[in-house]
């Protein structure tokens, strides 16, 4: 690989079992040279799958994604409680109740729309500047506010045992799926902990995975920066406009231009502004003009 060459997309990898968001970050930037990077949406150690690396200019594009939903598939467990809603941590209740199908399936419905939830302990929002999980491995008291969280699609997929149920769930930013798994148990008169949970894909991005291991055999190799995508692929359908040459200076010093025609300007709409079939920046449009919000490029590139 060229070390010289400035890489520009997203790596879609498949982070595997019992490694943290974090150290699979750090590997995927040691096999690019360590390049500028970042991840969209924090995996729990426990989980597995789709975790979008952003590099160099892509992590420009972190904040805007942010909200995208996602979806998950997870096994839950009846009849167990643990202290972190997952099989890390120590079982503090049990029970023999295992709820029927039917029973399930008319539950589940009660958690699709605005909800509120109670974030586990164990999870690695801030209370007073520390990590939640931090305080709970030390013990001490402290106490989460509920928040209101949205689910999409939340429904059984298949009845692995009298014990175990598999379930698929489309939710919006900051659910915590162990939370929603244990709400789900004690709506039906149980306990719940989750066994697995894997995410298999982004609300309009569902990409093919690449696992840790074959981006290591492609370390020293011309053909790393074909597991490369393409910065604008989380951006399918979104709005573009294509700007004259003398149009990107303005816009990389942070100055609106004026297009050939006036807009229709949609609430919240993003678009994005590319010259030589590059994305230079991301803003907004207001009648014939293009204000920029996030730039992707620098002046000294031109």
């Amino acid at each position: 690989m060229n070390h010289k060459r400035k890489i520009d997309g997203w790596v879609f990898l498949d982070k595997p079992i019992g490694m943290t968001s974090n150290s699979a970050l750090q590997k995927v930037r040691k096999i690019f040279q360590r390049c500028k990077a970042g991840y969209l949406g924090t995996l729990d150690p426990l989980a597995t799958g789709f975790l979008p690396i952003a590099l160099g200019n892509a992590t420009k594009t972190i904040r805007l994604l942010e909200e995208m939903e996602k979806k998950y598939i997870f096994t839950l467990k009846w009849g167990v409680k643990t202290s972190t809603g997952d099989i890390e941590g120590e079982v503090e209740k049990k029970n023999n109740k295992f709820p029927d199908t039917k029973s399930i399936n008319v539950n589940v419905k009660k958690f699709i729309g605005q909800i509120m939830q109670l974030p586990p302990k164990f999870s690695s929002i801030k209370v007073n500047g520390i990590r939640a999980y931090k305080l709970a491995r030390k013990k001490e008291k402290f106490s989460l506010l509920k928040r209101k969280v949205s689910i999409k699609k939340f429904f059984l997929s298949r009845k692995i045992s009298s014990d175990k149920s598999e379930f698929f769930v489309q939710c919006g930013s900051g659910t915590y799926i162990r939370s929603l798994a244990e709400d789900l148990a004690r709506s039906l008169g149980t306990y719940g902990t989750v066994l697995s949970l894997r995410r298999v894909g982004f609300v309009n991005c569902n990409k093919k995975l690449i696992s840790l291991d074959y981006l290591l055999t492609l370390m020293h190799s011309g053909k790393l920066i074909n597991s490369v995508e393409p910065v604008s692929c989380f951006f399918d359908g979104m709005r573009e406009i294509n700007l004259r040459k003398d149009q990107v200076g303005l816009i990389l010093n942070g100055r609106p231009v004026e297009m050939d025609h006036n807009f229709e300007k949609k609430n919240n709409e993003v678009v994005f502004a590319k010259f030589a079939n590059q994305i230079i920046a991301f803003g907004y449009l207001l009648e014939k003009f293009f204000y920029p919000k996030r730039l992707l490029r620098d002046v000294n590139e031109f």
